[in-house]
């Protein structure tokens, strides 16, 4: 066997093992993606499930808001039940920002009904929600981390030639960035760290 052939199967050899060495880590990448999203989706249910309960107390104190309440519920348990794969991302997102929204109007209300302070089983949720919101404030910094991680990996040469053929798109992984913000507690999410 010449040289030149001995070359053009290193070649080829190289390319090969060079491609699957880009499609590993840009497998691990993803891994660590869905990870982190997973990760943020648990803190998310879990304060939705928090707002559920502190909603199912203010009936007793905010009677004429019922059916204002009542539709926060059903948004809260449909944002749990959606498929928390990072594919859904964009419709967590868009849920998240509706929730909130709606939330503020009900908080803003809150403060005409002194009994509220007064509830002590509201006041306890309460400062549940505080630690579940700065977990959540956390756990969207490191989930973005990881998103602006795998968008700069796979548009990176030679990175972004293989991504291209296996149809690897950085538009299709998007940040989680809230748009509204409102929160029980004083320590949600800052909005410039997002």
């Amino acid at each position: 066997m010449n040289l030149a052939v001995q070359i053009i199967i290193g070649l080829i050899i190289g390319t090969v093992l060079g491609f699957f060495t880009i499609m590993s880590t840009i497998n691990i990448k993803e891994k660590e993606l869905a990870s982190t999203w997973n990760n943020l989706v648990e803190k998310l249910n879990l304060r939705y499930s928090i707002i559920k309960q502190i909603l199912y107390r203010l009936k007793n104190h905010m009677g004429e808001f019922e059916g204002d309440i009542d539709s926060l519920i059903e948004k809260l348990e449909s944002a749990i039940d959606i498929n928390p794969s990072v594919e859904y991302l964009p419709l967590k997102l868009t849920n998240e920002n509706a929730i909130n929204y709606q939330l503020e109007g009900i908080k803003a209300n809150m403060a005409n009904y002194p009994s509220i302070a007064e509830d002590t089983e509201i006041q306890n949720l309460v400062s549940e929600i505080i630690q579940a919101e700065n977990s959540i404030g956390e756990a969207i910094k490191i989930h973005n981390s990881k998103t602006l991680e795998y968008k700069v990996l796979i548009e990176t040469f030679p990175v972004s030639f293989a991504a291209w053929v296996l149809n690897k798109q950085s538009e299709k992984v998007v940040p989680f960035n809230v748009s509204t913000i409102e929160e029980f507690g004083d320590n949600y999410i800052d909005e410039d760290e997002i």
